[in-house]
């Protein structure tokens, strides 16, 4: 298992007005757009803002204010990067499945933070 990337992924309440904060106000170039969800490159850094209603569909519950982020990791296989983190006593919050064109899964770090593992679904 290989972990490839971390991309922080933003739950907001308005998609149109954080994306002209990030695009017109930050600079940030856009590379990535559906509805719910916008992608941003900055400098070396890609930053993702997505819609807080997506989140019931994935299983989570809706963001409190000040808590809207989760870290997107990307992984060679969502399925095996659950199984090694599971066995080290990692949290697993919603099991991999295929959503969104890949395979994803979600644990929490010690604090209690998000982490989505993403990997493509032929993975």
């Amino acid at each position: 298992m290989k972990f490839l990337s971390v991309m922080p992924n933003l739950y907001v309440a308005d998609i149109g007005q954080a994306a002209a904060f990030y695009r017109d106000l930050l600079g940030a170039r856009q590379t990535f757009a559906v509805p719910t969800h916008v992608e941003f490159r900055l400098g070396d850094v890609t930053i993702a803002l997505s819609s807080r209603d997506v989140l019931r569909d994935e299983g989570l519950t809706v963001p409190t204010p000040g808590h809207p982020m989760e870290l997107v990791v990307w992984c060679d296989s969502a399925d095996d990067a659950v199984a090694t983190l599971r066995a080290a006593g990692v949290p697993v919050l919603v099991e991999p499945h295929d959503g969104h064109g890949h395979r994803r899964a979600y644990v929490c770090d010690p604090d209690g933070n998000w982490i989505a593992l993403v990997s493509d679904k032929d993975a």
